[in-house]
């Protein structure tokens, strides 16, 4: 087995199980408030899952970056190997950013929301004061992450694939939904809840996912390939015949 194919299979299954993973922890996680701290803390405090869900979704995000870079590593083609390695850098920046925003949120709410939970009504205010404060400072980290994850890095990677020798209507929707996501989420960060924010953060997220379930297979299938099959694939995309 060639370098490239072993890429190509490891890459597949880690795109396949963590875009699986990071769906099913987003749909678990529901729609936050975030109107009013009071409002969040107890959607989170009847929400016992809260922080499992975080952790799952993080982790699989880490899983899906892996099987990215292990994609870009697959890549032969000079100017998809050039793209690629952009595409790997995107993903891991916004893997970073996306973590360290979903472990403030997994690990501060439902700590507040305990406590909330337990203290008098004359306590409350303060820490619903909190709550809405962490909400505010994790809103600008939240918003990139799913910029650059599910936008630049989509963008990158529907290019790249395609001078691959991918199919043509797989790359063009990357680009396609890659460039969707990153106007709504410079929207969003530039005018916040301007509009429904499960239109980004859950609508976006869903369908990147199913796109990149989608290349996991196709990558998985042309690990099993012959080797000239590919070639003449990359062949005929860079000929445009």
């Amino acid at each position: 087995m060639t370098r490239e194919k072993l890429s190509l299979r490891i890459g597949a299954v880690c795109m396949i199980a963590g875009s699986v993973a990071v769906f099913a922890f987003r749909s678990a996680h529901g729609d936050l408030p975030t109107d009013t701290g009071e409002a969040a803390l107890a959607y989170v405090a009847s929400h016992p899952i809260y922080p499992l869900v975080h952790l799952g979704d993080w982790l699989g995000v880490l899983v899906w970056a892996g099987g990215l870079v292990a994609l870009s590593g697959s890549l032969t083609y000079r100017a998809a190997w050039a793209i690629g390695r952009l595409g790997a850098a995107s993903a891991l920046v916004g893997a970073a950013v996306h973590i360290v925003d979903f472990s403030i949120d997994g690990y501060a709410l439902p700590t507040l929301a305990d406590t909330w939970a337990a203290a008098s009504s004359s306590h409350r205010a303060d820490l619903e004061f909190g709550a809405r404060l962490a909400l505010v400072i994790i809103g600008g980290p939240s918003t990139s992450a799913l910029v650059i994850l599910w936008g630049s890095t989509l963008i990158l990677y529907g290019l790249a694939v395609k001078m691959e020798g991918y199919s043509i209507w797989l790359g063009w929707t990357g680009v396609v939904l890659g460039a969707a996501i990153f106007a709504l989420g410079t929207i969003q960060f530039l005018e916040p809840n301007i509009f429904p924010g499960v239109l980004f953060y859950g609508g976006g997220t869903w369908v990147s996912q199913m796109w990149t379930v989608a290349l996991g297979v196709a990558m998985w299938r042309r690990a099993r390939a012959p080797a000239h099959t590919a070639a003449d694939a990359r062949h005929t995309d860079r000929d445009g015949s």
